[in-house]
């Protein structure tokens, strides 16, 4: 160990020693920081990826309700158009019908009404 001006051997340990103890210290603190530094930037990127999760989600469930809506609507005109053709059909019957014996309707029976009791 080369001598230092003004501090015995003892004394310079000792300086030595603390210097050593100082920076084991800070090395330590250091790598701490870096250590928390590496588990924020984990949490902010599972973050990240929680939140594209959740996006990715909800365009599904949009995109899944916007498809049942154009199904029903599809559905819907599919059947608007069966009964139109179904109902030509049924009109073009329907004179045939009336051709062969028209059918006399009953004369409707007039209803007598009870009297109301006064009160």
């Amino acid at each position: 160990m080369p001598k230092l001006k003004g501090l015995s051997e003892k004394n310079a340990k000792k300086v030595l020693h603390e210097t050593n103890k100082s920076i084991a210290a800070i090395a330590k603190k250091y790598s701490k920081l870096i250590a928390e530094q590496e588990k924020e930037k984990a949490k902010a990127k599972e973050k990240a990826a929680k939140e594209t999760k959740k996006k990715a989600e909800k365009e599904a469930k949009k995109k899944a309700k916007e498809g049942k809506k154009v199904a029903k609507a599809k559905l819907l005109a599919s059947l608007i158009a069966k009964e139109k053709s179904a109902a030509p059909a049924v009109t073009k019957k329907a004179p045939a019908a009336s051709k062969k014996a028209p059918v006399a309707k009953a004369p409707a029976k007039p209803r007598s009404r009870a009297p109301k009791a006064k009160k």
